[in-house]
C-alpha cells in the first residue's frame, strides 16, 4: 500500500495501542493481523490482505468500548485500507460502503484519494464522487487553502505579550544550571537559538502520550525528567524552550497550533524573535525542527501557512528527527502534519517563567489570544477569550 496510508494507519494504531496498556496483550491480535495484512498487500496478494483486514476489524470490534470508541481516525483507516482490497478483488459495492464509513470516520487524504488505484475498480460509480466529497470538505490541505485571508481588523481588548526580563532569578538559576550559554555558543544570534533547540530536544524527549508529569516550569520539568525517567508532551517542551530562550534574552512563545476540528491532536511549537532577520521565527523542539524557503532564508509560523496555502516550496532541515523513529520527512510533517495544525494558532499573553504553574491555571489568570481566519469558526478546545483576525498585529515584533 501507499507509504501516506502506512504512516497514517501505524499512527492511528499506535494512539490505540497506547490506549489500551495497562491491558498487557489485548492487542496482540490486532498487532499481528495488522503485520500479516501489510506483508499481503505490499507483494499485490489482495485476497489474502483482504482476509486479513476483514479478521483485524472483527478483532477490533470485539475489544472494550472504552479502548476503541473514541478512535475515530484508526476506524477510519481501517475502513480505507478494507475499502481498497476489496475493490481490488472486484468487490465493487462493499468497497464504496467501506470508503463511505472511512469518511464518515474522518479519512481526509483527498488529493491520495484522487490518484490510488486501488480504488479504480470504484470511481465510474455515482456513489464515489458523493463519498469524495465528503472527504475533500475534511481534507487539511482543502480547509487550509480555501479558508478566508486574515484581515486588518483592529483588535479590540487585546492586551500587550509580556516577556520576561533574563535577570528574573528563576531563569537565572536555569540558565546557570543547564549551561545554557556553553550551549549556544559565540555564533551568531540564529545559530545560538537553534542549538538551544537541539539541546531541548535531546535533553529531555519528546512523548505525545505522557502529559506534563510535573508543574509548567523548566526547573520542576528538569527534575522530574532528568536522566531519562520521563518525558514531556509537545506542550511541555515548547515551555521548555521557551524559558530557555527568555533566560538568554531571546523573546520567545510557545504557540499552539490547531486543526479547525480536532481529530486526533494539536502541535506546540515556538515562535522565537529574530532581531537579526525582523521576525518571528519557526523553532520545534518536539522534532527538532525549522523552516526556510528554497532560497535558504529561516521563516516563520506566519510565513510557513502563507507558502502552504499558496502551494510555495519549503524545506525542513536535514536534522530534524524524532529520535529512534529517525529522520522526519518534509511530506509528512508540513504536508500533512502540520497543514491539519495550522488553521487557527493560539499564544500566552504572558511569556515569562511559570506562565502556567499550577497556582496560576487554578486561578485563571493565564491569558491566550487566538489568531483566527474572518469566518467566525473557533476551535473548541481552544482555551482562549482573546481572538483577532488581523496576523499583522498577531505577530508584530516584541515590545
Amino acid at each position: 500500500m501507499k507509504n501516506i496510508k502506512a504512516f497514517i494507519t501505524a499512527c492511528a494504531m499506535a494512539s490505540t495501542l497506547a490506549m489500551g496498556a495497562q491491558q498487557p496483550g489485548i492487542f496482540d491480535n490486532v498487532i499481528a493481523l495488522e503485520g500479516q495484512r501489510q506483508a499481503a498487500a505490499e507483494v499485490g496478494d489482495h485476497v489474502k490482505a483482504l482476509a486479513f483486514s476483514t479478521q483485524l476489524m472483527a478483532e477490533l470490534a470485539s475489544l472494550p468500548d472504552s479502548i476503541v470508541d473514541n478512535m475515530d481516525q484508526m476506524w477510519a483507516n481501517q475502513y480505507y485500507e478494507l475499502a481498497c482490497h476489496q475493490s481490488r478483488c472486484g468487490l465493487v459495492d462493499e468497497a464504496l460502503l467501506s470508503l463511505y464509513n472511512a469518511a464518515c470516520k474522518g479519512w481526509n487524504n483527498y488529493d491520495h484519494l484522487l490518484v490510488d488505484h486501488d480504488l479504480d475498480n470504484l470511481r465510474d460509480s455515482p456513489r464515489f464522487a458523493g463519498i469524495a466529497l465528503k472527504v475533500r470538505n475534511r481534507d487539511f490541505k482543502y480547509i487550509l487553502s480555501n479558508c478566508p485571508d486574515y484581515n486588518d481588523a483592529i483588535p479590540e481588548n487585546c492586551p500587550d505579550r509580556i516577556f520576561s526580563d533574563p535577570a528574573d532569578p528563576h531563569l537565572q538559576q536555569l540558565r546557570t544550571r543547564l549551561n545554557l550559554d556553553s550551549v549556544a555558543g559565540d555564533g551568531d544570534e540564529i545559530s545560538r537559538i537553534q542549538r538551544i533547540t537541539t539541546f531541548v530536544h535531546n535533553y529531555i524527549h519528546h512523548n505525545g502520550m505522557k502529559g506534563i508529569p510535573c508543574d509548567r516550569n523548566s526547573l520542576a520539568m528538569i527534575d522530574s525528567c532528568a536522566n531519562g525517567r520521563n518525558t514531556l508532551n509537545c506542550r511541555g517542551m515548547a515551555i521548555f524552550l521557551n524559558e530557555c530562550l527568555l533566560s538568554m534574552g531571546i523573546p520567545s512563545m510557545y504557540v499552539t497550533c490547531m486543526p479547525k476540528v480536532l481529530l486526533n491532536d494539536c502541535h506546540v511549537i515556538n515562535a522565537v524573535w529574530s532581531s537579526q532577520l525582523g521576525r518571528w521565527l519557526w523553532m520545534d523542539p518536539s522534532f527538532n525542527a525549522w523552516i526556510s524557503d528554497e532560497q535558504g532564508n529561516l521563516l516563520g509560523i506566519r510565513e510557513v501557512r502563507q507558502r502552504l496555502r499558496q502551494g510555495l516550496p519549503l524545506v525542513l532541515n536535514p536534522e530534524a528527527s524524532h529520535y529512534d523513529d529517525g529522520v522526519t520527512e518534509k511530506s509528512w510533517y508540513l504536508d500533512y502534519y502540520m497543514t491539519k495544525n495550522l488553521y487557527a494558532i493560539e499564544a500566552n499573553v504572558h511569556n515569562v517563567y511559570g506562565a502556567e504553574n499550577s497556582d496560576k491555571l487554578k486561578n485563571g489568570t493565564v491569558q491566550f489570544i487566538a489568531l483566527i481566519p474572518p469566518t467566525g469558526d473557533i476551535p473548541d478546545y481552544a482555551r482562549k477569550l482573546i481572538t483577532t483576525t488581523n496576523d499583522a498585529w498577531f505577530w508584530q515584533a516584541p515590545l
